[in-house]
């Protein structure tokens, strides 16, 4: 399988785990902790997160077993990074300023020229 396939399902594998968790800890009990892992154990989004963690997991090591850990982690986080940007912005109506879109090309660019230096080499 194509390394950028995994990466690509890995980074959105960590969008969607951290908008679970996001989602999933705004209806969780933290009265005490009893209530607190019963809430989380009987959580949906909590479940959804898991099993996203372990689609995450699944494919940054499958990445990492073809291609160089630097870049997979590099690239990994990065998309997370901007695709969650993105999403926040389409959900949450989050406005984007000149800096924050800014931050994201350095971003981007960063990755574009980590990756062409990593195959180029």
């Amino acid at each position: 399988m194509n390394h950028w396939i995994l990466i690509v399902t890995a980074a959105g594998a960590n969008v969607a785990l951290n908008l679970f968790l996001k989602k999933g800890g705004q209806g969780l009990d933290t009265t005490n902790i009893g209530t607190l892992i019963l809430s989380i154990l009987g959580s949906a989004w909590m479940w959804m997160a898991v099993i996203s963690a372990a689609a995450l997991l699944t494919a940054f090591v499958a990445a990492i077993r073809t291609y160089s850990l630097s870049l997979t982690y590099t690239a990994v986080t990065a998309l997370a990074m901007v695709t969650l940007t993105i999403v926040d912005a389409m959900i949450q109506h989050e406005t984007i300023g000149i800096g924050r879109s800014l931050g994201l090309g350095l971003i981007v660019s960063g990755l574009l020229v980590t990756a062409f230096a990593t195959t180029s080499a």
